[in-house]
Order: structure tokens, then sequence, then C-alpha cells
């Protein structure tokens, strides 16, 4: 009796913590890096995040409050979704807007504004 008393709490507490722990990502930081992933999609996945990562932290200003930093999880989780995508959704997905709606869908996201 008394080892569940004990076991139950440091199991919700255990839980909790890596729950806390664990990466959650916002739909918008998702859809910005899905906007920087389409603006060139071939490349090797090294040559993709080192893009991504440049113009991440090249974008961020001197003044802003809140500076952007880079994810490689996040981009990890992109490149993913694209990887999952079949051939043919690969060749629409060159054309930028084909390639945003077709992750948003992949990745669950809301559909992009059109421009």
């Amino acid at each position: 009796m008394l080892k569940l008393k004990v076991i139950v709490p440091v199991m919700i507490v255990l839980c909790t913590a890596i729950w806390w722990l664990m990466p959650h990502f916002t739909d918008q930081d998702k859809a910005y890096y899905v906007s920087l992933y389409c603006l060139q999609p071939t490349g090797s996945d090294q040559q993709i995040q080192t893009r991504m990562e440049q113009t991440i932290e090249n974008n961020n200003q001197d003044y802003a409050l809140k500076k952007r930093h880079f994810s490689p999880l996040l981009a990890k989780r992109i490149q993913d979704a694209w990887d999952r995508l079949t051939p043919d959704q690969q060749q629409q997905g060159q054309q930028r807007d084909q390639c945003a709606q077709l992750l948003s869908e992949k990745l669950n996201l809301p559909a992009p504004l059109p421009r």
C-alpha cells in the first residue's frame, strides 16, 4: 500500500517532467519553417538545413526584443514531411505555392493564405 502511495505520485511527476521537456512547436513556427523550406526545396538535407539556419539567424534585427533561433529539430521535422511525399507530389512541390500547400497538409497545418 505504501509503495502505491509513493509510486503513483512519482510516476505523475516523471510523466509531467517528460512532457514539459519535450519541444512543442506552434503552428506559426511550423508554417514559418515550411515557407523557408519552400523557398528552395532542392539540394541535400544538410544544404537545405544550412540555408534555413542562415536565413533565420541572419534575419534577426539588432533591435528585436525577441530573436528567432534556428531549431534543427523543427527543420528535420519539415524535411521528414517532405521525404514522406510521393515523388509526384515532390515534383509538384517544386512550385512554391504547391510546396507550402503539400507540406501544410502533411503536417496538419491550417491552409496557407493565397497570395
